[in-house]
């Protein structure tokens, strides 16, 4: 039979320092992380002005192409 293991406790570098330690650097985190996010959301707002531009350029080409030929008289040759 294994003989019972004895549990390491890991201590992270934060936690050696003490309790606030641990707190300023998830605040750190926390600030990093939304504005990480904020970076995201206007990234994301950037794509959809990026999209909805491109849209407007493909129906605007589709219409002008579709008056230029499709009003154009036929001719039997």
């Amino acid at each position: 039979m294994m003989a019972a293991r004895k549990r390491v406790k890991i201590i992270k570098r934060a936690e050696r320092h003490g309790p606030q330690t641990v707190l300023s650097e998830k605040g750190r985190s926390a600030a990093r992380n939304s504005g990480e996010m904020a970076k995201r959301d206007a990234a994301t707002v950037v794509t959809g002005w990026v999209r909805e531009l491109r849209r407007r350029k493909v129906e605007e080409a589709t219409h002008g192409f579709e008056s230029l030929f499709g009003k154009a008289p036929t001719s039997s040759l």
